[in-house]
């Protein structure tokens, strides 16, 4: 992570909300110093800008990194204290601006970006370049539903399961899963455990109740470590963590697709 900022304070606000998720980052607090860290071969999986009301630092980067580094043109998070009028004028809505009090979603949206660059950079998630179709046999390709509201992730997550050979239904709420569900079976579900409209777990009571043959075909993901108490209210289903280990996730697809096929 790159954290492009002419604020102290912000700069020293945001590296200990990103150090707190454990990414490695690098800071800049001038146009040059910014251009340095761009142009060197360190991979940048994101970078975070400050963009007040007169555009200034965040706005000259930006200018800079379409001209002489295109291929981070969508990698780059703004934050201001209020919307700029200016600010799709040069961005064109390639990347989103926050408001700078939003940490946890500058956050959880800098991570997205930088999970997404693995894949642009490596051709999928990290340790998931030997990852190839699945044969799944006579029965052909398995039905999965993918709950995940954060469109960055859903990309990836959508990439990686059709390379498996999974035949995929997206939405990205709760509700979205919910109605998908009344209407029909999937032989695998893949969700966030947090989702706009209740938690995974919340997903997890209604599965239970509502679908109960459903709920051992449940995976979760999660891009923070899931409140303990909630978490508890699915033992037995594994919260994997996002980005991280993608041989795990299709180990627990391929378990999560035979016990579907051995109940049928």
């Amino acid at each position: 992570m790159l954290i492009v900022h002419d604020d102290s304070a912000m700069l020293d606000t945001l590296t200990r909300a990103l150090e707190a998720a454990e990414h490695s980052v690098a800071i800049a607090a001038t146009k040059f110093a910014a251009e340095t860290h761009l142009a060197s071969e360190q991979p940048i999986g994101a970078v975070i800008a400050g963009w007040d009301a007169g555009g200034g630092l965040g706005r000259e980067v930006y200018r800079w990194a379409l001209e002489n580094r295109y291929d981070l043109r969508d990698r780059f998070v703004f934050v201001a204290d209020a919307p700029p009028a200016d600010f799709d004028d040069l961005v064109q809505g390639r990347c989103l601006l926050l408001l700078s009090d939003e940490q946890a979603e500058i956050v959880r949206v800098a991570t997205s970006l930088s999970e997404r660059a693995a894949v642009d950079d490596a051709g999928i998630e990290p340790g998931a370049d030997d990852i190839e179709e699945i044969n799944w046999g006579p029965r052909g390709k398995p039905s999965l539903l993918l709950v995940e509201d954060d469109p960055l992730q859903r990309d990836w997550m959508y990439a990686l399961l059709e390379l498996l050979g999974f035949v995929i239904t997206s939405v990205d709420d709760r509700d979205g899963a919910v109605a998908k569900l009344i209407e029909r079976d999937y032989e695998v579900i893949l969700c966030d455990w947090h989702l706009p409209g209740g938690s995974g777990a919340d997903f997890y009571q209604w599965l239970t109740e509502e679908r109960p043959h459903l709920a051992a075909r449940c995976i979760f993901m999660s891009g923070a470590p899931p409140e303990s108490d909630a978490a508890q209210r699915v033992t037995g289903r594994p919260i994997l963590p996002k980005g991280q280990d993608a041989r795990t996730l299709v180990r627990h697809l391929r378990a999560a697709v035979a016990a579907a096929r051995d109940e049928t």
